[in-house]
C-alpha cells in the first residue's frame, strides 16, 4: 500500500474515534477519505461510507447502551419523523443555490457550536422527556439533512442536547442509533446502484471499529461539560471551514 492508503487508514480510525466519542463526524469525514485517498468514485464512496459509518455507529450505540446512554424510544421517534421530512428537504433543496445553502449551514454550525461550548446545568439522566420537543427536533433535523445534504451527528446531538435538554452522554448514544438508522434507510434507497469495494471495507472496517472502541472509552471517562466543549469546538471548526469554502462563491 502507498502512503495515501496508510494516511486513509489512520484518518478512518480517527473517524471511528469521533463517532464513539462525540456521536458524529462519520460521513462528513468518510466520503472525502474514500474519494481523495483511496480514489473511489462518488457513488462507490457514498455506498461504502454508509456501510462503514452505519455499522460502526450501530455497534457504538450498543456499547453506549451498556452504560444506559441510549434513549431507544426517543431515538426511534426522532428517526421515524426525520426520514419523511428529509425527503421534503431534498425536494426543497432543488430551488436554492447549493453554495448559499452550505454557507448558511456553516453559519448555523458556528452558532450551534458556540451554544454547545456555553456551560449549563446538566439534566439528570432519568429526567422526563418532552416528546413534543423530540418529535419537533426529528422533523427539523430531517428537513435540514435533506435540504443541505449533510448533517448526521453534528445536527442530531445539538438538537437533542440543546432543544430537548437530553443529557449530553445520552444525546451522543442516541445520535449513534439515529445515524445507524439513517444509513440503513439511505442504503435501501440506493439498492439499484449499490456497489463498493469489499476489499476496501475489510481494510478500513477494523480501523474504524478500533477507533470507535477508543472513542467510547474516552466518552466514558470525560464528564458532560468536557464533552460539550469538545463537541462545540469540533462543530465550530467545521462551520468555519464551510463558511470560508462557500463565501467566495457568494461574493462573485
Amino acid at each position: 500500500m502507498g502512503w495515501e492508503n496508510w494516511v486513509g487508514i489512520v484518518l478512518t480510525a480517527l473517524m471511528g474515534v469521533s463517532l464513539g466519542l462525540l456521536g458524529g463526524g462519520g460521513s462528513i469525514l468518510a466520503v472525502p477519505i474514500l474519494v481523495y485517498l483511496f480514489h473511489q468514485d462518488a457513488q462507490a464512496a457514498i455506498t461504502l461510507s454508509l456501510v462503514l459509518v452505519g455499522g460502526t455507529a450501530l455497534l457504538a450505540s450498543l456499547l453506549q447502551h451498556r452504560g444506559t446512554n441510549v434513549d431507544w424510544r426517543g431515538g426511534a421517534l426522532f428517526l421515524a419523523l426525520g426520514a419523511p421530512f428529509s425527503l421534503l428537504g431534498s425536494y426543497a433543496s432543488r430551488r436554492f443555490p447549493g453554495g448559499a445553502l452550505l454557507f448558511l449551514f456553516g453559519v448555523l454550525m458556528l452558532v450551534v457550536g458556540a451554544m454547545m461550548m456555553r456551560g449549563r446545568r446538566e439534566p439528570p439522566a432519568d429526567a422526563p422527556r418532552d416528546w413534543r420537543r423530540v418529535a419537533a427536533s426529528g422533523m427539523g433535523v430531517g428537513t435540514l439533512t435533506g435540504l443541505l445534504g449533510v448533517g448526521g451527528g453534528f445536527l442530531i446531538v445539538p438538537a437533542l442536547a440543546l432543544f430537548t435538554r437530553m443529557p449530553m452522554k445520552v444525546a451522543i448514544g442516541t445520535s449513534l442509533l439515529v445515524i445507524a438508522g439513517n444509513c440503513a434507510f439511505a442504503l435501501a434507497g440506493r439498492w439499484d446502484i449499490l456497489r463498493m469495494s469489499w476489499v476496501l471495507l475489510a481494510t478500513l472496517g477494523p480501523a474504524a471499529l478500533a477507533g470507535m472502541l477508543l472513542g467510547v472509552r474516552l466518552c466514558g471517562r470525560l464528564d458532560a461539560a468536557q464533552l460539550r466543549r469538545l463537541f462545540g469546538m469540533f462543530v465550530v471548526a467545521i462551520g468555519l471551514w464551510m463558511v470560508v469554502q462557500n463565501a467566495a462563491g457568494l461574493l462573485r
